[in-house]
C-alpha cells in the first residue's frame, strides 16, 4: 500500500510538470485546434492530435511580435542606463560609445523521480562603463554560486535567495596567460552583507590537441566567513566540432571546516550555429563527517538559441545516485529558458 501511495505521489508530481510544460507550449500556439477529423471511407470520427507549432509559425503571430517589441525596448533601456551612468561617472556629455551592458533572465523548472518539483527565476547582468574606466563593471545577480555546494552548482540546484550588487575590476590580461578580477559589493539583505571575491584564471595550449586551465576564487562574506574554489581542467580536441574536458575541483568552506571535491569528464559537441550538446559524468565527495563519496551523476545538456541570439533553450536530463537516498537512481529533468536583453 505504501509503495502504491508513493507511486501515485510521483505520478502526481510528474503530471504537474507535464501540465506546466504543455501550458507553456500552448501559450505560443493558437488558442483553438480542430479536435476531430472525419474518415470519409468508414464514416467514423477519430481524434487528431494537434501538431506542435514551428518556430517560424510562432514568430509570425501577433503575440510574438508584441513580445519581441517589448524585448527590444527593454534592451535599449538596459544599454541606455549603462551609457548615461558611464557618461555621468566620466564627467562628459552623452556619448555614442558602444555599450555592452546586458540583463539575463533565466526561467528554470526541475522535476525528479522522487517527486521533488522546483520552479524559479534567476536574474543577472552587467552595466558596462567603457568611458569612465576600461576595467570596472557594475554587476548584479540573484544567485551567489560560491555559497552553494559543488553538487548544487554542478546539477543546477541553486535556488535564488537575495540580490547582490557591486563592482568588478578586471586587470589587463598578462602575456603568461593569467587573468585577475576583483569583485566587491553587498548582498541585498537586512543587515547588509558585504562581500569580496578575488578570481584568477589561466589557460594554455600544451600542443595542438591538449590544453590546460585553472580557475581559482577566494571569497569572503561577512555572514559566512571566507572560502575558496579551485578547479584544474584539461581539454583534448577530438575534431573541429568536438572536444573532451577533464575537471578536478576542490572547494573549502572555513565556516564548516569542510572540503568538497569533484571529478568529472565531459564530451562537448557543436551541432551547428548556436547549438551544442554535452555529455557529462562525475563523482562528488566531502571531507565531513569523513572523507567519502556523496554522489554519482550523469547528465546531458542540449543548448540551442531558438530565436536569433537572445532566446536560448536548455534541456537537461540527469541521473543522480546519492548516499542520502541509499544510492537509489533518481532520474531528473530540467528545462531552462534564457532571455537576454542587450543592444550591441
Amino acid at each position: 500500500m505504501l509503495e502504491n501511495r508513493n507511486t501515485r505521489s510521483r505520478m502526481s508530481s510528474s503530471t504537474k510538470m507535464v501540465r506546466s510544460l504543455l501550458w507553456t507550449l500552448s501559450a505560443f500556439a493558437s488558442s483553438t485546434v480542430s479536435a476531430q477529423d472525419t474518415d470519409t471511407d468508414t464514416g467514423n470520427s477519430r481524434l487528431r492530435l494537434p501538431e506542435l507549432p514551428t518556430m517560424q509559425t510562432i514568430t509570425d503571430t501577433s503575440a510574438w511580435s508584441w513580445l519581441e517589441t517589448r524585448r527590444d525596448s527593454m534592451s535599449k533601456n538596459v544599454s541606455g542606463v549603462g551609457r548615461y551612468l558611464d557618461d555621468w561617472l566620466a564627467g562628459d556629455g552623452v556619448g555614442e560609445n558602444s555599450n555592452q551592458s546586458y540583463l539575463r533572465v533565466k526561467l528554470n523548472q526541475q522535476i525528479s523521480e522522487t517527486g521533488a518539483y522546483y520552479s524559479n527565476v534567476r536574474i543577472s547582468g552587467r552595466v558596462d562603463l567603457p568611458r569612465a574606466t576600461e576595467r570596472w563593471k557594475l554587476i548584479f545577480e540573484s544567485e551567489q554560486t560560491e555559497q552553494n555546494s559543488i553538487q548544487d552548482q554542478r546539477l543546477s540546484n541553486i535556488r535564488p535567495t537575495e540580490f547582490s550588487g557591486g563592482f568588478s575590476y578586471e586587470l589587463p590580461e598578462r602575456d603568461d596567460g593569467f587573468r585577475f578580477t576583483h569583485d566587491i559589493g553587498v548582498k541585498g539583505r537586512i543587515p547588509l552583507d558585504p562581500f569580496y571575491r578575488f578570481k584568477t584564471r589561466y589557460g594554455h595550449d600544451i600542443n595542438s590537441q591538449w590544453g590546460v586551465g585553472v580557475d581559482h576564487k577566494i571569497w569572503y562574506y561577512n555572514s559566512e566567513g571566507w572560502g575558496q574554489d579551485a578547479r584544474l581542467f584539461f581539454t583534448r580536441s577530438i575534431r573541429d566540432d568536438m572536444f573532451l574536458r577533464f575537471d578536478t575541483e576542490v572547494n573549502y568552506r572555513d565556516r564548516y571546516k569542510e572540503f568538497e571535491y569533484a571529478q568529472t569528464v565531459a564530451l562537448h559537441q557543436s551541432l551547428g550555429e548556436r547549438e551544442t550538446l554535452t555529455y557529462e559524468a562525475g563523482i562528488i565527495g566531502t571531507s565531513q563527517p569523513a572523507n567519502r563519496v556523496e554522489s554519482y551523476y550523469t547528465q546531458s545538456v542540449y543548448r540551442k538559441a531558438i530565436h536569433e541570439d537572445w532566446l536560448v533553450m536548455e534541456f537537461v536530463p540527469q541521473l543522480v545516485m546519492e548516499r542520502d537516498n541509499h544510492w537509489n537512481p533518481d532520474p531528473r529533468v530540467q528545462l531552462n529558458l534564457e532571455v537576454y536583453f542587450f543592444d550591441f
